[in-house]
């Protein structure tokens, strides 16, 4: 999985931070939702930079392939020039580089908490991973998407942390949920969408018959849903 541009980080939140403080300066930034029975977001970046380290730590511990089969749901999945679920994927794969050097440098969840995303560098290349909530409330990944580039950005200095606004109410206190933005992919492509428990956190992986792959992210704030992924990687290049 190569190709792709690389994200831009922000300078919001130090990456190297005791969990206990992430956990403090992560929560104290989003304000009040953006919906009319005024809730406050659940969602806590820090959850997903823990769960990050902690597949990091697996990693040279025990290997980069066992770390990403153990910290990883049954379904999950590698995106390449074709859709591969993680164990399959491993048989042929080495994930060993995607740990050198392995920095972290952006993170988004919804506002209920239950899915997150979390983007960064390794040592030559790129990475997007999306996160689930589980129910003994730990997080494992469901989505992993990588590649390699030819010029590396500067290794981001602060770890970036958004939370989603909470979706609007109805008048009987039900979630009034976004639709999910317009399809563009040609026919005959594999296309799977997926969201937060509550619907603010929304992505979309796309794999085309001439074997280029799309991962899109999106959060719900100041009432829409906006981008904050959106990287197509070429044919060949993944």
């Amino acid at each position: 999985m190569q190709g792709g541009p690389s994200l831009g980080y922000g300078r919001a939140v130090k990456k190297r931070c005791i969990p206990f403080l992430c956990a403090l300066m992560f929560g104290a930034t989003p304000g009040m939702a953006s919906s009319n029975q005024g809730l406050t977001p659940l969602g806590n970046p820090s959850e997903i930079v823990a769960a990050e380290s902690a597949l990091a730590h697996l990693a040279r511990d025990k290997g980069a392939n066992t770390a990403l089969v153990v910290t990883a749901e049954e379904s999950a999945e590698v995106l390449g020039s074709t859709r591969s679920p993680v164990r399959a994927w491993l048989k042929g794969h080495v994930a060993a580089g995607w740990f050198a050097d392995r920095q972290t440098g952006n993170v988004w969840t919804s506002c209920d908490g239950t899915a997150g995303v979390s983007a960064g560098l390794w040592q030559g290349g790129w990475f997007t991973m999306v996160w689930k909530r589980q129910k003994k409330l730990d997080f494992k990944w469901l989505l992993a998407d990588a590649g390699a580039l030819s010029v590396m950005p500067p290794a981001p200095d602060w770890v970036t942390g958004k939370v989603a606004d909470c979706l609007p109410r109805d008048d009987a206190g039900a979630t009034i949920r976004p639709s999910a933005p317009p399809l563009d992919a040609p026919a005959g492509a594999d296309n799977r969408d997926g969201r937060s428990d509550d619907g603010s956190l929304v992505w979309r992986s796309t794999v085309t018959p001439d074997g280029s792959h799309a991962l899109h992210v999106w959060i719900w704030q100041d009432g829409a849903l906006h981008a904050v992924i959106d990287r197509v990687t070429p044919a060949g290049a993944g």
